[in-house]
Formats: C-alpha cells, sequence, structure tokens
C-alpha cells in the first residue's frame, strides 16, 4: 500500500520536471460542422472559432474558420467507422492555430456561425485538455452546430400583410 504514494509522488515529479522545460509550440484545429450536415464553409460566411484558457477566461486564440464544405460522399452518404477520416479532406474548412504552453491546460473551444447569415447563427462550445506538445490535427476538435438558415424570398421586407387578402410567403431552407 505504501509503494502507490511514492509511484504518484514520482510521476508526479517526472511530469513537473518535464514540463519546466519551457514554452512548447501546440498545433491545434478547429472545425465546425452543422449537425447531420456537412462543414460549415465558406459559402455561409464560415464560422467564428475562439480558443480560451477555460481557468482564467484569457482568449488564446480567435480566428475565422475558412474553406469547403468536405467532401459530401464521406460526411452524407458512407457509413462512418470509429477513428475513420470523415471531416480531414482536401479543401475543408477548419481553422488552425499555435498554442504556446507550458504545461497541460484546459481549455474552451467556442464556434459561432454561419456568419454570413447573422438571422441564423448559432453556438456550440466544447472543454477539453490540451498537453504541450501533443498536436491535434487531422479531423481536429469537431464542434456541431445544430440550425437552419431561412432565407424569406416573398413577402418583401416593405410588403403588409391585410386582414383578409391571401399573402404570398416563400422561404429558402438550408441547414447551417
Amino acid at each position: 500500500m505504501m509503494l502507490r504514494p511514492i509511484c504518484l509522488s514520482l510521476t508526479l515529479l517526472i511530469i513537473s520536471v518535464t514540463l519546466q522545460a519551457g514554452q512548447i509550440p501546440t498545433k491545434i484545429r478547429i472545425r465546425a460542422v452543422s449537425r447531420d450536415a456537412k462543414v460549415i464553409g465558406e459559402n455561409v460566411g464560415g464560422a467564428r472559432i475562439t480558443v480560451l484558457n477555460a481557468e482564467t477566461g484569457e482568449i488564446l486564440s480567435r480566428g475565422i474558420q475558412l474553406g469547403g464544405t468536405g467532401d459530401t460522399e464521406l460526411i452524407m452518404i458512407k457509413p462512418r467507422s470509429r477513428g475513420g477520416r470523415v471531416y480531414d479532406t482536401d479543401g475543408s474548412a477548419f481553422f488552425e492555430t499555435t498554442l504556446v504552453l507550458e504545461w497541460p491546460t484546459r481549455i474552451e473551444v467556442q464556434a459561432e456561425g454561419p456568419l454570413g447569415f447573422p438571422q441564423a447563427k448559432q453556438k456550440a462550445s466544447k472543454t477539453l485538455w490540451v498537453v504541450p506538445g501533443t498536436h491535434v490535427l487531422g479531423e481536429g476538435i469537431v464542434l456541431e452546430i445544430h440550425g437552419f438558415i431561412i432565407q424569406v424570398l416573398k413577402p418583401a421586407p416593405k410588403d403588409f400583410a391585410r386582414v383578409g387578402v391571401p399573402l404570398e410567403v416563400r422561404a429558402k431552407l438550408g441547414m447551417t
């Protein structure tokens, strides 16, 4: 029983000494995707990505996710297997940043979009630990945004509805 506390103390000492080596660049890739749809790409204005230190609230990085909506076949048609590639395809939108970390850091990653349709903007966030020098690339950190883009085509904003007069309503509906 006495061996456990000694092993734990030794492990913590090794981690502490290792982490005092200095600031280590750590690459992080983030993707905002639409719930049960594709990546939020430039065609809808992209998504605003913010990376915060979850303990202090300090903004570590901020930017806009740009690129395409991904491979329709992989995302929408083919069955998915655990750990399989879905979003990491040529031209697929993402935001990548390099965090300079001294020790394991709990971060909060936030996504807000689609930026091109302010009336349809939604937010998503995720909290996780990042270890210095352990890059998060490939599929990256995936944030799923729920919602629809609804564009009213008719009536025009200047048109008024009148009691007893039929009103034509037309809208275009898309997923965020």
